[in-house]
């Protein structure tokens, strides 16, 4: 006999999400028990409401989905941690030309442009204009540029009172996960898409508390936001034990890693809408060690003018296979097309599974028999 929901909630209330999903494991009644505390509890509508108004929510998703914008920071953090920070920002990223749309939609909202004080006649208008677009080059590499904010185009900030409410826009010239994977630590690294929530390090960050540092503390705002952390309840570590290292299913463990893999936490997005796939899983990088087991971010961002958006590629292989299938593009279709954006995707996709069957992926294109990608470790937590 299930419990009644009400005593559901005061249960699983307490679990931490690798816990609530293993107990989810153990028979069919207790996943039916789980699947509907997690549509309950995981309602993303619920925490943008303190920002907007309802039916602004389903635009915004709208708006994600047209832009490739993404929340990060605190905000997903408190979605997926199932707590609210009160005087939070939303934090809201996208690459840098799409910064006009998105400014005029949250001026729409009711929110209005707060300039920096140091310059505080400074306009929306002048700040959109401060930093221009950068020329899209077809089939360019680029280094994912310094860490921190240092890699962002522009950070703008808007607020609106009564309640009082901020939202930050951060932009990137190639691709705003480049400053994900630049955070301070790993506890927030989670993004949230029109359709899907992503945490990169969900059982350090959930399971077990921790959050792995991803920065040198060499200036106060690090340490400020280290310790903002640390007062929230995870511990800061600046690097892991060699068990933990040799330990491929560790919190921490190195290697290639893409958006959505095993190791991630995949949740969707209820209500779904009707609104094209995203293409954020083509992102991968690679989480490295040095000797003293101090751990790194590396990636290379591919930018083409006929994609809507950069992708993060990981590794070497894969940079040389995307140098292959990017001569495909040419002449084929229109410079923006959303829907080459999804060839691409499915490029990477067939690239990921040839790998697993070690197979050669540029051979066996257009091979209709592939695999379906296996996921393990954290995967058991992907909700659809």
């Amino acid at each position: 006999m299930l419990l009644p929901s009400t005593t559901d909630d005061s249960l699983f209330d307490g679990l931490s999400p690798g816990d609530l999903y293993r107990y989810g494991r153990t028979c069919k009644r207790a996943h039916d028990a789980v699947n509907s505390f997690i549509r309950r509890k995981f309602h993303l509508h619920g925490l943008l409401e303190r920002y907007f108004q309802p039916n602004d929510v389903f635009d915004f998703r709208r708006l994600q989905a047209k832009t490739g914008m993404f929340i990060s920071g605190s905000t997903a953090l408190q979605f997926l941690d199932r707590v609210v920070y009160p005087e939070s920002d939303l934090d809201l990223y996208l690459e840098h030309r799409y910064r006009h749309v998105v400014a005029l939609w949250l001026t729409q909202a009711g929110y209005r442009y707060t300039p920096p004080v140091t310059y505080p006649d400074e306009t929306l208008d002048e700040a959109l204009e401060l930093v221009s677009d950068l020329p899209r080059l077809d089939g360019m590499f680029y280094t994912i540029t310094p860490k921190g904010y240092f890699g962002a185009a522009i950070v703008l900030n808007f607020e609106k009172q009564n309640p009082c409410r901020k939202i930050q826009l951060i932009t990137s010239h190639h691709s705003p996960l480049q400053l994900v994977l630049n955070y301070h630590s790993t506890c927030v690294m989670n993004i949230i898409t029109h359709e899907k929530a992503y945490s990169l390090y969900p059982r350090g960050t959930f399971d077990e508390r921790r959050s792995l540092l991803n920065l040198p503390l060499k200036s106060e705002r690090l340490q400020v936001a280290t310790t903002k952390y640390s007062a929230r309840g995870w511990k800061i570590v600046s690097k892991i034990s060699t068990e933990e290292f040799e330990n491929p299913r560790s919190a921490f463990s190195h290697g290639l890693r893409y958006i959505g893999d095993g190791k991630c936490w995949t949740l969707s997005i209820l209500p779904k809408l009707n609104l094209p796939d995203s293409t954020i899983e083509t992102n991968s990088w690679v989480h490295l060690y040095d000797s003293d087991l101090v751990p790194t971010m590396s990636a290379t961002v591919f930018v083409s003018g006929r994609l809507r958006y950069g992708y993060l590629i990981g590794d070497e292989p894969l940079r040389r296979y995307v140098s292959h299938v990017s001569d495909a593009f040419d002449g084929n279709y229109r410079s923006g097309e959303q829907q080459l954006d999804y060839i691409f995707s499915k490029m990477i996709e067939h690239f990921r599974q040839r790998k697993k069957a070690n197979r050669d992926p540029v051979d066996s294109l257009g091979d209709e028999n592939a695999p379906r990608e296996t996921r393990s470790d954290f995967a058991d937590t992907n909700t659809e």
